[in-house]
């Protein structure tokens, strides 16, 4: 049975006034910014002033160039309250440090006495009003599609795999509002093309007669590349309606990583490969790097001279192990290891890798690998700017030229500095890599790594790594 056209069944206030809704809700953080700032002053008895008002308004304008940066505006239909409760909470403490700085630069009085103690209260006030008015908004809006509205109707145009994905995806987010009408194709329901499991709707024809009838909102365009004439007939037969047009490239086959819509001198472009680590994205990770490394740095710093004293003490031969490694874009440097064998490969034109009960690894050596207190000396390779806490791990140069021949997409890892410690690590992929299937479990988790990267994952795995001990039975 069709759905209910519009006029039989209104798809609620909001769907009317998604635009306005966004709107006002930049207007409401901006008053639970100023709020809050007023908030903490009457808490901690600061006179309200004109100062206090001007740290208030630069606070709005730096938060809301910072969600130009983090688009935090977006439709709620497509944005997981996970995520935009996360690019808030990031907004908002960039913006409260920023002004912090400025005032401090400017040697302002903005925040009189007790400062630190008013920025705190000032920051979890407004921060609360931030998330919760977001929270509330979800709440609401998942009650009213309960009742049977604030909802959008949906087509896809294609009934193939990557029309099945769209529809698979809707109905796996349900906190949407999405309605799926049906696939709809000219293609004979028999074609061996069309996926298992899909029922066709009817042609295109059917498809504009119950745009026109009002019964569809959205339109996925689900066709393959090769049919960039029919995507185009279809686009411009749709400007005579008012239905909102989305086309979802089938980009399957190119391997993506990281991609994104993107300009260049007006035209449109999309990054099919691309790395996460790019302007405030990579001097974010860049600080988390040197403050992390600093402090654990000056925390190890005199376990690590015992150590090295140890090896230069049961065995001949440097404390220090390097090996040339690949990193970042493929570049060559050097890394850094407790030495735990009595050779020293190059990485480049000798390289074997330890197995159980290796007759080169030392006593000393096997209880520095089994706890991964080799490890320590490459948070000196993280200062130096050449690996980064967390990543994916460096492999020899040798092993690396002869699985780049085996493995495809394999130097895609090669996009982000190397780690000390990775998501493929805290998922059991350590230690040797003996056959091929291991190495495409760590190569696969390397690149979930990349592709889902944000700082919050780096907190993650370095938990992770902590909580599961550095211990393994498989470093060997």
């Amino acid at each position: 049975m069709p759905p209910p056209t519009s006029s039989a069944a209104p798809r609620g206030w909001v769907h009317a006034h998604s635009a306005t809704m966004v709107d006002l809700f930049r207007i409401v953080d901006a008053l639970w910014i100023l709020a809050g700032l007023w908030l903490a002053t009457q808490h901690m008895g600061v006179t309200w002033g004109h100062e206090q008002l001007m740290a208030g308004l630069l606070a709005v304008g730096v938060f809301a160039t910072c969600t130009g940066i983090w688009p935090l505006y977006r439709s709620w239909r497509v944005a997981r309250l996970r995520v935009e409760l996360g690019r808030t909470a990031q907004c908002w403490f960039v913006t409260i440090a920023g002004v912090d700085l400025i005032g401090n630069a400017a040697g302002s009085l903005v925040f009189q006495e007790d400062a630190r103690l008013l920025i705190l209260v000032w920051g979890t006030v407004t921060l609360a009003g931030l998330l919760g008015t977001r929270i509330l908004l979800r709440s609401v809006l998942r009650l009213q599609r309960l009742r049977g509205g604030n909802y959008r109707t949906v087509a896809i145009i294609g009934a193939n795999e990557t029309g099945q994905a769209v529809a698979q995806q809707m109905q796996r987010s349900t906190w949407m509002g999405l309605r799926l009408v049906g696939h709809f194709d000219d293609r004979a329901p028999n074609v061996e093309r069309i996926a298992p499991g899909l029922t066709v709707a009817g042609n295109y024809a059917e498809l504009l007669r119950r745009i026109h009838a009002n019964e569809i909102d959205i339109v996925y365009i689900a066709l393959p590349l090769r049919s960039e004439l029919r995507i185009h007939q279809i686009v411009n037969q749709l400007r005579d309606s008012t239905v909102s047009v989305y086309y979802v490239p089938d980009f399957t086959a190119f391997g993506l990583l990281r991609a994104s819509w993107d300009t260049m001198g007006g035209m449109p472009i999309v990054n099919v490969i691309d790395t996460p680590h790019q302007g405030i994205h990579a001097m974010s990770k860049r600080a988390f790097d040197i403050v992390v490394s600093s402090f654990i740095l000056a925390f190890i710093a005199l376990p690590m001279l015992l150590i090295a004293a140890a090896i230069k003490l049961t065995s001949p031969g440097p404390a220090i192990f390097r090996q040339r490694r690949d990193g970042l874009d493929g570049r060559e440097f050097e890394i850094w290891k407790f030495r735990t064998m009595t050779v020293c490969e190059d990485g480049k034109a000798e390289f074997r890798q330890a197995v159980r009960n290796d007759a080169r690894v030392t006593p000393l050596g096997a209880f520095l690998r089994r706890t991964s207190l080799d490890e320590l000396p490459q948070f000196i390779n993280v200062l130096q700017g050449r690996m980064s806490i967390v990543g994916p791990r460096p492999h020899p140069v040798a092993l690396n030229a002869a699985q780049r021949r085996l493995i495809d997409g394999y130097m895609l890892r090669h996009k982000v500095k190397p780690g000390i410690t990775g998501w493929a690590q805290v998922n059991g992929y350590r230690g040797e890599t003996d056959t091929h299937d291991k190495m495409l479990g760590r190569i696969r988790l390397d690149l979930d790594y990349i592709h889902n990267w944000s700082l919050w994952l780096d907190f993650r795995i370095l938990v992770l790594t902590l909580v599961r001990g550095l211990s393994n039975p498989n470093a060997y």
